[in-house]
């Protein structure tokens, strides 16, 4: 945690040129133990996610992966210049172990996700998420036995396809205790929250009205982050494309989306009093 963002580009100025790196940070100003990283070229990009991850910094190993929320979703674009990061340490117990697969589609059973995620190694246990109607919530945790395995799916499984859906793998970053509910892994559906509460329940996920016309995806969600870690924000376009002037954000945690809500309702963004409460729909 104590990686600075110059400890960070000088790291991964062994893949190519480094335009750009941040440290992510919370709120009182500690790591939150990851970062971007953006390279002068698409190519020195792939070099860094093929020879640096794994590789150590600060006695940690680290783990490169494509920045999704620059090259993908929301209307962000790519081009050249494409950013990448995660440095998050994987040591001691359990962590690291955990990735959260989300996309599902609905009819995903435990046992379709585990076999699916053994590609990347071995499996401990596979559990689907369940609203309180025992209906799939579209994701799902998968526990490795080691966390080199969990690295790997986060690698090779992402954007592959599991039931006609191309699903996508992170760190689980609620890891760290047992799956509740879950019996997973050993034969059952796994049923119940995991951790103690769904993690995109509607008070995670908030509407934002009167945005301006011009404000992007990208520009959205970073005005959402004092409040916290952004999972996901979209503006609504038109069949046009054009914006229809509001959209959503969705955060991981319920306490920063109430936060979001006391702190930025009323605030201006890009000269617009932003409308901000929760998503009815969500």
């Amino acid at each position: 945690y104590e990686t600075s963002w110059q400890d960070l580009k000088d790291h991964m100025r062994n893949a190519g040129e480094v335009v750009f790196a941040e440290v992510m940070r919370e709120h009182d100003g500690r790591s939150k133990g990851c970062g971007i990283v953006e390279f002068a070229t698409a190519a020195e990009a792939e070099e860094a996610i093929s020879t640096l991850t794994d590789t150590e910094l600060k006695g940690r190993m680290i783990f490169v992966r494509e920045d999704r929320e620059i090259t993908s979703g929301g209307g962000g674009g790519g081009g050249g210049n494409v950013a990448f990061g995660g440095f998050q340490g994987r040591g001691g117990g359990a962590g690291g172990m955990s990735v959260y697969v989300g996309n599902l589609a609905y009819e995903t059973s435990w046992q379709d996700l585990k076999d699916h995620m053994r590609k990347a190694g071995n499996v401990d246990q596979a559990n689907i998420l369940q609203g309180p109607d025992g209906r799939s919530k579209g994701c799902g945790i998968v526990r490795y036995q080691r966390p080199q395995e969990a690295s790997r799916a986060i690698r090779e499984l992402q954007n592959t396809m599991l039931n006609g859906r191309p699903i996508f793998v992170r760190e689980d970053r609620e890891q760290g205790g047992s799956m509740h509910g879950g019996h997973g892994g050993g034969g059952g559906m796994g049923g119940g929250d995991h951790h103690g509460g769904p993690r995109h329940a509607a008070g995670y996920q908030l509407w934002v009205g009167n945005l301006s016309w011009d404000t992007t995806w990208r520009e959205l969600k970073d005005h959402f982050r004092q409040c916290g870690d952004v999972e996901r924000a979209e503006v609504m376009e038109g069949p046009d494309g054009q914006s229809r002037g509001f959209g959503t954000v969705r955060f991981y945690r319920q306490r920063d989306a109430t936060s979001a809500i006391q702190r930025l309702n009323g605030v201006e963004l890009q000269g617009r009093a932003l409308e901000v409460k929760p998503d009815a729909k969500a």
